[in-house]
């Protein structure tokens, strides 16, 4: 695989906002990274096979290239191929383990795939969500939470 380059363009001081008024701007791969550069402190849980990793970061500098999306987070570098993500879903829901609020991302292929990856908004146990924070994610809920398909994302190759 070929990294992407990362450009300032993907740095969270000139991101745009992510949220806008539903359905008006079409969601791509650059608007979805864009919002969680914005979301602060997340929890990626990724599952492969009998396998679940999951980390505690914040997502920073990101560019696109050679069909992939390469990010750095404060805990590990990332490359993502955009083929195969094409379908987000927001959700706002109840933890079935510890009975507390999660709000989330489910990324996957397609619409109808299972997600190959989960971020979590993070918050420290018995804590309660920062009220900007889960403005934005509302936000953006407003628009994802019956799922969308990306725009695909002109990279190059």
């Amino acid at each position: 695989m070929v990294p992407a380059p990362i450009s300032e363009a993907g740095s969270t001081a000139e991101r745009p906002a992510a949220a806008s008024a539903a359905g008006s701007v079409p969601w791509s791969h650059r608007r979805f990274f864009d919002a969680l550069g914005a979301l602060g402190r997340l929890r990626v849980v990724s599952r492969s096979g009998p396998s679940t990793f999951e980390a505690l970061c914040r997502f920073g500098p990101y560019g696109f290239g050679h069909g992939h999306m390469n990010a750095l987070t404060d805990a590990y570098h990332w490359h993502l191929a955009l083929d195969g993500f094409g379908h987000v879903r927001s959700c706002d829901t109840v933890h079935e383990r510890s009975g507390r609020r999660v709000l989330f991302f489910e990324l996957r292929e397609r619409a109808e795939a299972a997600p190959f990856l989960f971020i979590y908004l993070h918050r420290e146990k018995g804590e309660e969500f920062d009220a900007q924070r889960e403005r934005q994610f509302a936000a953006i809920h407003a628009e994802l939470s019956g799922g969308r398909a990306l725009e695909p994302q002109a990279v190059s190759r």
